[in-house]
């Protein structure tokens, strides 16, 4: 009741105010083109997520300045009336996750290429062996959302979970009917079956919000695992999360599902932070022989 009432009350003040951009807060629109371009700049690799890992994250867009907005007002819900683009977005980013990853035989780490290059090289295989059968692809994808804290769950606004849906239409969509790899008529094809599994939960003090923490305080809020409340053993999953800030919060739900016997071969987010600028050099700096010019002035 108090979810259906607080909904009501925001679609009236909704038709009583004048409608404006989520992202730069032009008027008369809900979402302006402008804005609406910054969510189809991706997909965007990931790589400065340091506590995620070698996992391999894409993201549609980078969450800075109408991006930020946008985003923070869809997950507040103060912008309930984005649901319809974010669910757009989800789906652009499950077909451009999938179209990369024909098959889930392989970890979707960073790493994965080179050590697989250097197997191939190197294994300990009988090279005059004859090849064996192609492995089977696994039975299905599991695409698990990172999990959402206990009062958002109670206000019924999961915004990651409904995210996950939609990745998960997007991957089902690209894969259908795929063939195997090109050039690899062996390769075994993509899963069968595509699911969107709510099945990770927080625990311990990994509840406390991110906002306003500094980039130690959110990898040590997000330290601790969550639950797992499925049996995921041998399955392929691929994690999604709204923002991407340091990767904590993705690189223990992958910890946590390694546990249980699964293979994380992924993740995607709606918004990653931009990487760290490098330092300025010499930003402030007075050169010694200005420094004795001055003083001997003096």
């Amino acid at each position: 009741m108090l979810r259906a009432g607080a909904s009501l009350w925001r679609r009236a003040v909704g038709l009583s105010l004048p409608a404006s951009c989520a992202g730069c807060g032009r008027w008369e629109t809900r979402l302006c083109p402008r804005c609406r371009e910054l969510l189809d700049g991706g997909p965007l690799p990931v790589e400065h997520a340091q506590a995620a890992g070698d996992l391999e994250i894409l993201a549609a867009a980078r969450y800075a300045g109408p991006v930020r907005a946008l985003v923070l007002g869809w997950k507040n819900g103060a912008r309930e009336d984005l649901d319809e683009v974010m669910t757009a977005v989800g789906r652009d980013l499950g077909r451009a996750w999938a179209a990369g990853h024909r098959t889930c035989t392989s970890p979707g780490t960073r790493a994965a290429e080179g050590s697989g290059a250097a197997g191939a090289a190197g294994g300990t295989a009988d090279a005059g062996a004859p090849p064996g059968p192609p492995p089977s692809p696994p039975a299905a994808l599991l695409v698990v959302p990172a999990p959402s804290g206990l009062g958002r769950r109670l206000r019924g606004r999961l915004v990651v979970a409904r995210l996950a849906d939609a990745v998960t239409r997007g991957i089902a969509d690209q894969w259908a009917g795929a063939p195997a790899a090109p050039g690899a008529p062996d390769a075994p094809g993509p899963p069968r079956t595509v699911l969107s599994a709510d099945i990770l939960r927080r625990r311990g003090r990994a509840g406390a919000h991110q906002a306003g923490r500094s980039a130690r305080q959110r990898r040590s809020n997000r330290a601790v695992p969550p639950r797992v409340l499925a049996d995921v053993r041998g399955l392929a999953v691929v994690l999604v999360d709204d923002v991407v800030t340091t990767g904590a919060t993705l690189g223990a739900c992958a910890r946590a599902l390694r546990e249980e016997g699964a293979r994380v071969v992924g993740a995607v987010a709606v918004a990653s932070t931009p990487p760290p600028a490098p330092p300025a050099r010499g930003v402030g700096m007075c050169p010694p022989q200005a420094i004795s010019s001055i003083t001997k002035r003096a």
